[in-house]
């Protein structure tokens, strides 16, 4: 894990801040989500893109000896967003969240591999980093099953919105069912979410959407 984590960069942007970048998410997107996972999703050459990706759309991406290993897409909720506009009748018990203080998380992932498990402890840290530095109050998604379990695992607390529903199938006609939720940035176990966090420990950021800049967190 030493090793694998003093050769991470992370990276937040917005659409119109790095073109380049954008497009290396967006083709990384395509040979996770569409070629490794079957996911159906429409695709443009080999990019995987849809309306979400905005100019103002704010991207990370995780990489390792040069390449992307990870990455996730973030869009403030009083923005249109993935799972109020796809996926309205996921939230069955509570509504999608319309407040400015709220993200929704999309697109998360990480290439399947030796590495997947820790190179996803980070990306998570990321994520809760990313919702605590804009002072967020909850992260929506729409997720599967098996993300749900990743998050409980690691002693992170998670709010549906209602019932898992079985959503069509991928690519591979393998059924997929699909949870909408949230994860409410306050009110999680500290000292578990200090040891998520923790993982950030020697992983340079560099965060164009705030005015830090490149930062490196030590150990």
């Amino acid at each position: 894990m030493v090793a694998l984590k003093s050769s991470l960069q992370a990276y937040l942007f917005r659409g119109f801040d790095d073109a380049q970048m954008k497009e290396a998410v967006a083709q990384f997107r395509k040979r996770l989500f569409v070629d490794c996972l079957g996911w159906s999703l429409a695709v443009t050459g080999e990019q995987e893109i849809d309306e979400f990706d905005l100019p103002n759309t704010v991207y990370a991406a995780l990489s390792a000896d040069g390449g992307l290993v990870g990455s996730f897409r973030a869009i403030r909720a009083d923005h249109p967003y993935l799972a109020e506009r796809v996926f309205p009748d996921l939230a069955t018990t509570r509504p999608y969240p319309k407040r400015p203080d709220v993200w929704e998380i999309s697109r998360f992932g990480v290439m399947p591999g030796p590495d997947r498990r820790p190179a996803a402890d980070v990306l998570y840290a990321l994520m809760f980093q990313f919702a605590l530095m804009r002072r967020a109050k909850a992260l929506v998604a729409i997720t599967d099953l098996f993300h749900e379990r990743q998050l409980s695992h690691r002693g992170i607390r998670t709010r549906r919105y209602g019932k898992p529903k079985p959503y069509g199938f991928d690519r591979r006609n393998r059924p997929m069912t699909l949870v909408a939720g949230e994860i409410p940035v306050e009110g999680q176990d500290e000292a578990r979410l200090r040891d998520l966090l923790s993982t950030l420990n020697g992983v340079t950021i560099n965060d164009q959407t705030l005015v830090f800049g490149r930062t490196r967190i030590q150990a």
